[in-house]
C-alpha cells in the first residue's frame, strides 16, 4: 500500500499535524508492504499561506513560525519515509496521484484545496482525519465562534463529500461528523502514541534550560494563543504567587500572539520563565525536570499530546475538564480536572504543598497508549477506504 500524508503546511512548522505527519509516516513505512510519505505544499507557498493566516486572525506574520525546526532533523526522524513538496496544484495532483491512498487533515482549506483546485477525482480516496476540532466547545472568541459556524455549514459539508471516510481522534468529533456525513464511514482511532520511546528520549537529550530542585518547578508548552488559555494561565500565575511565590518556579515554553503578555507577567513575577519555541527533541528532558504539566486549553482538543507526554515521564497534570483532556486524565491517578479557575488554582496549590496522587502515573498511561494497536487500526480503516463509494467531484 503506498500512502501519502499530505498537509498544505510545511513540517518545519512543527506544529500537531505535523508531528503526527512524521511519526505515522515513519511508523507505516517501516513495515513490510507499505509506502508512507509527507506531501505539502513548498516554502513559496508557506510563505504566502502564513501571511494570509496571519491577516485572518488580525496579527502581524512571523517568518520564524513556519520554520521553526529543520528540513534535516525532519529527514532523519522520517527514517525510510520520505519528504515531498510541491509548488504548484498541477504538480500536487501529480504526486498524489502515485499514491494509493491520501490522508490530509480535516481543516477547510484542505477541503478546499481538494474539492476547488485539484478534484478528488484526479486523486486517489482521500481520508480526512479529524486533527483540528470540528466544533470548540463554549467557543467565546469571534474566530473561534465562525470556525463553529463554518464547519457545520453546507458549505464545509459540500468541500468535504467527496473523502473516502474521516478518522476522528475525540469523542465530539465522532458524533458531529457522523451526524453531518451519515453516508461516510467515521471511525475513532486515537493518535499513536510511543510512551516508553518517549521516556526514553529524555535520557539521551540535554535539557535547553535547567531548573532549581529545590523549587517546585511548573511546566507549560503550548502556542500562546487564546485557544491555549494564555490568560488564564497567568490568572492562576497571580493567584498562586499570592501564597507560593517562594516556592514554585514557572517555566513557560512556547510562543504565539499572546507572547507579549506572558513577558510581561515575567517582568512582573520574578519566577516565571518564558523560554520560546522548544525543539520537539528536546520535550522530554524538559518534561523531566519538571514536578507538574498544566495545560489551560479552554475549547477542547482532538488529541492531546502534552498530557502523554508529561506522564510518561512521570510527571502528573492538571488541565481544565475539556475534551481531549477528560479521555486522558483520570482525576486523582494521573492527574486532576478542573472546572474552573478557583478549582485550577487549589489544584496547583495542592500538588506545591508536596501532595501527590495515589495511582502509578506510568502504569496508567502506558496501558493507555499502545501505538502497535492504534496504526493497525489506522491501516485498517485505510484498506476499508480504498473502495470509496458516495459522490466525489
Amino acid at each position: 500500500m503506498r500512502i501519502a500524508i499530505f498537509n498544505t503546511v510545511q513540517l518545519e512548522t512543527a506544529g500537531g499535524m505535523e508531528h503526527f505527519s512524521i511519526q505515522t509516516a515513519a511508523h507505516l513505512a517501516s513495515l513490510p508492504g507499505v509506502q508512507a510519505d509527507c506531501v505539502t505544499m513548498d516554502e513559496a507557498f508557506n510563505l504566502r499561506y502564513g501571511r494570509l493566516h496571519s491577516l485572518y486572525f488580525f496579527r502581524r506574520f512571523d517568518r520564524a513560525t513556519i520554520f521553526r525546526e529543520p528540513r534535516e532533523a525532519i529527514e532523519q526522524q522520517l527514517g525510510q519515509a520520505r519528504y515531498v513538496q510541491c509548488a504548484t496544484f498541477a504538480e500536487l495532483r501529480e504526486a498524489l496521484g502515485q499514491y494509493d491512498l491520501v490522508y490530509s487533515r480535516n481543516e477547510i482549506t484542505e477541503a478546499f484545496l481538494f474539492r476547488m483546485r485539484v478534484g478528488y477525482r484526479n486523486v486517489p480516496p482521500v481520508v480526512f482525519g479529524c486533527h483540528c476540532p470540528h466544533r470548540f466547545i463554549g467557543a467565546s472568541t469571534l474566530h473561534s465562534r465562525l470556525h463553529n459556524l463554518l464547519y457545520a455549514s453546507p458549505l464545509y459539508t459540500r468541500l468535504a463529500r467527496g473523502v473516502a471516510g474521516f478518522h476522528t481522534i475525540s469523542r465530539s468529533d465522532t458524533g458531529v461528523i457522523a451526524r453531518q456525513f451519515p453516508e461516510h464511514p467515521v471511525v475513532q482511532i486515537p493518535n499513536p502514541f510511543d510512551a516508553v520511546g518517549y521516556a526514553e528520549q529524555a535520557g539521551r537529550t540535554k535539557p535547553p534550560f535547567t531548573v532549581d530542585a529545590a523549587k517546585f518547578n511548573i511546566l507549560w508548552a503550548g502556542r500562546l494563543t487564546g485557544q491555549k488559555g494564555v490568560e488564564q494561565l497567568l490568572e492562576v500565575v497571580d493567584r498562586v504567587n499570592q501564597s507560593h511565590a517562594d516556592k514554585v518556579e514557572w517555566h513557560i515554553c512556547g510562543e504565539g500572539e499572546l507572547s507579549d503578555q506572558v513577558a510581561a507577567a515575567g517582568r512582573m513575577h520574578k519566577n516565571v520563565h518564558m523560554y520560546g519555541h522548544v525543539d520537539r527533541m528536546a520535550m522530554p528532558a524538559v518534561y523531566k525536570g519538571a514536578n507538574l504539566f498544566i495545560s489551560t486549553s479552554q475549547w477542547g482538543e482532538t488529541y492531546a499530546y502534552t498530557p502523554r507526554e508529561a506522564n510518561s515521564l512521570g510527571v502528573p497534570v492538571v488541565a481544565f475538564d475539556i475534551s481531549g483532556y477528560n479521555e486522558i486524565i483520570k482525576d486523582g491517578c494521573n492527574g486532576r480536572l478542573a472546572k474552573s479557575v478557583d478549582e485550577f488554582t487549589t489544584q496547583v496549590k495542592w500538588f506545591a504543598d508536596g501532595n501527590r496522587l495515589d495511582g502509578d502515573i506510568w502504569e496508567y498511561i502506558r496501558g493507555r497508549t499502545d501505538q502497535a494497536v492504534a496504526y493497525e487500526q489506522l491501516l485498517g480503516f485505510f484498506r476499508d477506504c480504498l473502495a470509496p463509494s458516495g459522490e466525489q467531484g
